[in-house]
């Protein structure tokens, strides 16, 4: 018997298997000066979002050390923020509300305060400032490149390098100063920004350590009151 019919079809039988083996091609990926100027447009319309701050522990010259909490467009805004208090940290609850800050620590009451002295350590309402904000910061971004699809949270999104107005970065995070070099991850469905992670020079020396800011329920009833 022939070995040539058993070899054509052992032949066959391999290239179909490695034919089938090639899924599809990704498809490219967005352009960044794109998809920062869709999100900066995205983000100017958002009128509530909910945030998270975190600051890597060995940037401990930068005033705040985390806060989370809800804001408006509108200025109001209502959370905590963890600061530093010499030696330790101390966490504050605030609420911005009628452009009065409204402060208090773990213990008594709440102090009425200038809205300007949390302009100079953490003002959450500039986030979603068109000038000075989130929108802005996007808006201004160059240099980007589209490194990659990944979630965030569950949530589809592209993940972009960009160099950023340190300016605006300092507007966004007091105390950020110097900081130009930032990650952001823009959702692919609504375009609007989920994480950005900004790297900052640390002040001891060595390798730049991030902050990173958080945002979620975008456009979700937020109810700001002065506490009484």
């Amino acid at each position: 018997m022939s070995l040539l019919a058993p070899l054509l079809a052992l032949f066959a039988l391999f290239l179909g298997v490695t034919g089938c083996s090639s899924g599809p091609t990704a498809p490219p990926l967005p352009a960044a000066p794109d998809l920062l100027a869709k999100s900066a447009s995205a983000m100017a319309a958002v009128r509530t979002v909910a945030i998270d701050v975190q600051v890597d522990p060995a940037l401990n010259t930068i005033p705040v050390r985390a806060a989370n909490g809800k804001l408006t467009a509108t200025g109001d805004a209502i959370g905590t923020a963890t600061l530093n208090q010499g030696t330790s940290t101390v966490e504050f609850n605030f609420v911005i509300t009628q452009g009065t800050l409204y402060l208090k620590g773990a213990t008594g009451r709440y102090q009425r305060l200038p809205l300007a002295l949390a302009a100079a350590i953490y003002d959450p309402t500039a986030l979603l400032s068109p000038d000075r904000g989130i929108s802005a910061l996007l808006r201004s971004a160059n240099n980007g490149t589209t490194e990659a699809s990944e979630d965030v949270n569950g949530v589809p999104a592209y993940r972009v390098k960009a160099a950023l107005d340190p300016n605006l970065v300092s507007s966004v995070v007091p105390g950020l100063s110097g900081a130009s070099t930032g990650t952001v991850w823009i959702e692919q469905a609504t375009s609007r920004l989920l994480k950005a992670q900004i790297e900052v020079p640390n002040p001891a020396g060595g390798a730049p350590a991030p902050v990173t800011v958080t945002l979620s329920d975008f456009n979700a009833p937020v109810t700001v009151t002065p506490p009484s």
